[in-house]
């Protein structure tokens, strides 16, 4: 999966525009990346790449880097 479209689907989620979102983003950092937004990011992922998230997993996604690492988990990017 190419960088971009992860960082777009991010800041997509969020209501933010994508120059706002880097490889560094996180929910301390990324402005409106609060616990609703997290919810609302992994159901998108999940819906995106038709992959079915645990509660772990969608703990530990807090981050664009975090995010990756799950998401080559199940075998994206």
């Amino acid at each position: 999966m190419p960088a971009a479209d992860l960082l777009t689907l991010i800041a997509g989620t969020l209501g933010i525009p994508p120059a706002e979102v880097t490889e560094a983003s996180d929910m301390t950092n990324a402005r409106k990346w609060d616990s609703l937004r997290q919810i609302m990011l992994m159901t998108e992922l999940e819906t995106t790449y038709g992959i079915e998230l645990t509660d772990e997993e969608m703990t530990e996604a807090n981050s664009v880097a975090k995010i990756r690492s799950v998401l080559k988990g199940h075998g994206i990017g």
